[in-house]
């Protein structure tokens, strides 16, 4: 299994697996939050994935987990200005923004690979405090971050009347 910067003929790739993603969260989401056009927000989906994949750059990084040519899962990672207001620090800040792997590559170390790869070119970059997000129902993944030593930071809330 290989870890490889995203290319341009991964651009389809990128965006199913953006969709599947979306397909995994909306399965574990309650009913009462799935009130809209499914289909039209994975229209966007889908547009937001192409948006993102053609503005690759030096603070924007793809990749793709592969074995024998074949696409099994992808991160995203962006370096981004945190908002010069902000209470909890400013400057250039990481955001591990997404991690997706198919069914049949989970639990063979992907994630962790694909994780080390981000967070070593994050440490490229010069950036020391990066960001993620992972849904409260998300047991795995929030295991997952907190063996690589992230630390719940931040809440939301929801709710519904």
């Amino acid at each position: 299994m290989i870890i490889r910067k995203a290319v341009d003929s991964d651009r389809e790739f990128y965006k199913e697996f953006a969709v599947k993603l979306s397909e995994f969260n909306r399965s574990n989401h309650p009913e009462r939050s799935k009130y809209d056009d499914y289909e039209e927000v994975l229209a966007e989906i889908r547009r937001k994935a192409e948006a993102t994949f053609d503005a690759r750059d030096e603070n924007l990084l793809i990749l793709i987990a592969e074995e024998a040519g074949q696409a099994l899962g992808y991160a995203l990672g962006r370096i981004y200005e945190e908002d010069p207001c902000a209470d909890n620090g400013t400057g250039r800040v990481g955001l591990f923004d997404e991690l997706y792997l198919d069914k049949k590559a989970r639990g063979c170390g992907l994630g962790q690979k694909l994780l080390d790869e981000t967070m070593r070119w994050f440490q490229s970059k010069g950036i020391s405090r990066v960001k993620l997000h992972a849904y409260s129902w998300n047991e795995k993944a929030k295991g997952f971050y907190e063996r690589n030593g992230f630390k719940e930071y931040a809440v939301s809330y929801e709710i519904y009347k």
